[in-house]
């Protein structure tokens, strides 16, 4: 793996439409590419994670576990979601001191792309529900939207937030269909949160929709380890 300082860990914040903030989604970035200043930037937004070699993830993600520990043991009391893949949910699930870990890190969520859920077997559900099994940590799914979506995993229950894919937002925000979609999500999650809101007009849209939150470049980001220092 890389040295430590050729990445940095950030959290983006998740807000309620009352203006209360929910809960922040760890994110990772490498060093010169780490601006946290409201600016989307396509080649990043690509995936941090794809660019890595399964050992390389599985490590960064025991590193993301690390921090996640001492932040909470500073007294940090909000929930924080950290994005895993295929590779690091078989890490998790074969790994108990790992287990042991996460354990301790009760307001810690999986937060697990849709992109697992396109190749969605029967052996990923057991996997998945082995995992919830395992861990404190209820699971999140990201990038729900067209084309990397199963409603079966869905139906499984295993999840307790779901999050609307940006994409998405932007083409059918405003309109019946997305509406009709929040009503189905929310039979099968405990909540919605809408990916990609990155102008007050588009947190305005979403201000009377059934959702649980919002996330994106509106909103500041904070480094880590700025929280760290300030522990």
């Amino acid at each position: 793996m890389g040295r430590k300082n050729d990445y940095l860990f950030f959290l983006e914040p998740v807000y309620a439409n009352s203006g209360e903030l929910l809960a922040w989604e760890l994110l990772t970035r490498f060093a010169d590419d780490a601006d946290i200043n409201n600016k989307r930037n396509p080649n990043r937004d690509a995936g941090f994670f794809s660019q890595l070699s399964a050992d390389h993830k599985w490590q960064l993600f025991l590193h993301q576990v690390e921090k996640l520990i001492q932040l909470y043991h500073a007294g940090f009391k909000q929930v924080i979601s950290v994005n895993v893949d295929r590779d690091i949910v078989a890490g998790i699930f074969k790994d108990a001191e790992v287990q042991q870990k996460l354990a301790t890190l009760t307001l810690m969520r999986i937060e697990i792309s849709a992109f697992f859920t396109a190749r969605f077997s029967r052996a990923d559900l057991l996997t998945l529900k082995g995992v919830a099994k395992v861990t404190p940590a209820p699971l999140w799914l990201d990038d729900f939207g067209p084309g990397y979506s199963n409603l079966t995993m869905l139906d499984s229950g295993i999840f307790e937030i779901v999050k609307i894919d940006k994409e998405f937002f932007w083409q059918f925000g405003e309109d019946r269909t997305f509406d009709i979609l929040l009503d189905h999500l929310n039979q099968l999650c405990r909540g919605v949160i809408v990916e990609g809101v990155e102008t007050q007009s588009q947190a305005d849209l979403l201000a009377h929709k059934a959702i649980y939150g919002m996330q994106g470049y509106l909103w500041q980001s904070v480094y880590l380890n700025d929280l760290l220092a300030q522990s």
